[in-house]
């Protein structure tokens, strides 16, 4: 009997279970519903042998920039090009735009064969977090801040992020500073996996997000946390300080000419997990 060809389609979400089994297989912590999430913020393709997807890529398209937020494929089948078909549908998809993803050591060379460059190194913070005292100028965010906490990030990404903000908004908590009355920087932890993640952290100084992270982090005492940091933040040693030690770094590559600016105030510290790519 001849052996089954491996033929590409659109990511339904009858492929979530798929998609689920090979992440287990690859040792990440992604949650059925944390897929779902994903491929409703976007879209995708998969790569599909006897029924099962084998392979999967999602993405995110925003007016001038798209992101990749994961591909992966069944370790039984790499060496095969699956990958490569795979970003090559999502890169026709996303056109003339700019396309950012980030990339794992095992990723960046075909990442780089397709035409990515190397942007700058996300560092992977995670630990069980210390006592950390909660600072008096930060405060829950309520429903009557989602608007701006959207406008905030925007400025800080040069990207219309709201059905992020929004999701996030449903599963997350969310930390502001105010002045005048009006958001100036805000900081999502969201239960992701087995863990929780700090991010995204958007403010107008490393003094201002690490205020917004230890409001967070006071609520968390003894809690396993992860933060994303973009380089250059002053934020790295004071993490490790209080048990949130670096781990790993990742690359953020984009392909294509930067299309979009963000303002120079304020900026984007923490990532909203490697999982949703680079903003």
């Amino acid at each position: 009997m001849p052996k089954a060809e491996v033929q590409f389609a659109e990511f339904g979400t009858e492929y979530l279970d798929d998609a689920l089994r090979l992440t287990i297989q690859a040792g990440w912590t992604h949650s059925r519903d944390e897929w779902a999430m994903l491929l409703g913020l976007g879209f995708g393709f998969v790569a599909i042998k006897e029924g099962h997807a084998i392979g999967a890529v999602c993405m995110k398209l925003f007016d001038g920039v798209a992101t990749i937020a994961l591909l992966i494929v069944d370790e039984k089948m790499r060496g095969r090009g699956l990958g490569a078909q795979l970003m090559e549908l999502a890169l026709e998809k996303v056109g003339q735009r700019e396309c950012r993803l980030i990339a794992s050591p095992l990723g960046q060379p075909l990442y780089r064969k397709l035409g990515f460059q190397e942007i700058e190194t996300i560092y992977s913070h995670r630990g069980v977090v210390a006592t950390v005292q909660a600072p008096h100028d930060v405060e829950w965010a309520t429903d009557d801040d989602l608007h701006q906490i959207s406008e905030i990030d925007r400025s800080a990404t040069g990207i219309d992020r709201r059905a992020l903000i929004s999701a996030l908004w449903s599963k997350a908590r969310f930390a502001i500073v105010r002045s005048s009355g009006r958001v100036m920087g805000y900081a999502a932890l969201l239960p992701y996996g087995r863990q929780q993640v700090a991010g995204p952290v958007v403010a107008r100084s490393t003094v201002e997000a690490r205020s917004l992270l230890s409001f967070l982090f006071s609520h968390h005492a003894g809690a396993f946390l992860c933060v994303d940091l973009r380089p250059h933040t002053g934020l790295a040693d004071w993490l490790n300080s209080i048990g949130i030690a670096e781990t790993f770094g990742s690359t953020a590559m984009r392909r294509g000419e930067p299309r979009v600016d963000a303002e120079s105030s304020p900026h984007t510290y923490a990532l909203a997990t490697l999982l949703f790519g680079f903003p």
